[in-house]
């Protein structure tokens, strides 16, 4: 088919976003128009140098977003709050929107939800929030799977991400190296918590037809490693924390349950796993699990033509089909 390019811009060029920028150059179906950062070190520096493609692209990062563009793929924050603001100044700029946000996958805040909804339609475009987890692993991937099933009781959906394959900042996040006290302490604070997970249980309950009789709290617990354990980035000494393990369960007609578990030292057990029971029982696992930042981009990018061509307004990855392209 002889088409003409989607034109997108990178909005965000951090570990992610760059991620997403080399993939885009990398599809004959996109052209890259622009890309955008508020950090100084990026601004006027030709996007190829930053992201580290070793060659220019004639794209110079700007602060603000200076041309038009179909899509603006946009990676700067988790929590809604903190991004809603400039969705909403994507939207109005009449480009599709698709955002690495994670509380953006499944929006429980009514309000934002309801602004961005109206701001999307009123412009004719569409919103979505993508990545492997929420996006994929935890919440489209589920329910996918209960597609071959007549009834469904229950799904225990499985995450465990070896951390030590992964950049540094992930590792320090999710605690690698710290002291068990240190770990709750910062957890307390804030500092330790996958975003998202809430988000894919109710995606999931939703796209399930149900309404949860009970969500319990997310449960955020340290695993310790048992062993010392050495990564290109630290040293985690036995009865130092190794990662985090964080779960959430809704419970009614149909109980879902989500276990998250990124350590560093999870070479042998990594994997995904979803486990239905009901008519009839399915059991899935990827082995050693979907690589999070490679996958994240490809979810971003293999949305876009869905996105394109999906109905104005604020869309879930329940909403759309996906697939490589």
């Amino acid at each position: 088919m002889n088409r003409q390019p989607i034109t997108v811009a990178q909005f965000g060029i951090g570990p992610i976003g760059a991620e997403i920028a080399r993939l885009l150059l990398t599809k004959p179906w996109i052209k890259l128009v622009a890309a955008v950062d508020i950090d100084p070190n990026k601004i006027g520096r030709d996007v190829g140098e930053v992201i580290g493609l070793g060659k220019e692209t004639g794209i110079r990062v700007t602060r603000d977003l200076e041309v038009k563009a179909d899509v603006i793929c946009h990676s700067t924050g988790s929590r809604l709050a903190d991004v809603a603001a400039q969705l909403r100044m994507l939207l109005e700029r009449e480009a599709h929107v698709v955002s690495t946000c994670e509380e953006l996958s499944f929006p429980l805040d009514a309000g934002i939800r309801a602004e961005l909804q109206h701001v999307a339609r009123a412009h004719n475009v569409t919103l979505l929030g993508t990545g492997v987890n929420p996006g994929f692993v935890m919440d489209k991937l589920p329910l996918t799977v209960t597609s071959v099933c007549q009834r469904v009781d229950s799904i225990q959906i499985i995450r465990i991400q070896n951390a030590s394959t992964r950049r540094e900042p992930l590792q320090r996040k999710v605690g690698a190296g710290m002291t068990v006290a240190d770990f709750r302490s910062a957890v307390d604070a804030g500092r330790i918590k996958h975003m998202g997970l809430k988000e894919s249980l109710l995606m999931v309950g939703n796209g399930l037809g149900i309404d949860f009789e009970s969500v319990s709290e997310e449960r955020i617990e340290p695993i310790v490693a048992g062993r010392e354990i050495v990564t290109e980035y630290l040293r985690v000494e036995p009865g130092q924390v190794a990662g985090v393990h964080q779960t959430i369960e809704g419970r009614g007609r149909i109980n879902v349950s989500l276990d998250l578990r990124m350590y560093v030292g999870a070479e042998d057990i990594a994997a995904d796993r979803v486990i239905v029971k009901g008519i009839p029982d399915v059991e899935m696992e990827i082995k050693g699990g979907v690589h999070g930042d490679r996958a994240t981009a490809a979810m971003v990018v293999n949305s876009i033509p869905r996105v394109v061509s999906a109905r104005p307004g604020l869309l879930t990855m329940d909403d759309i089909p996906v697939s490589f392209r």
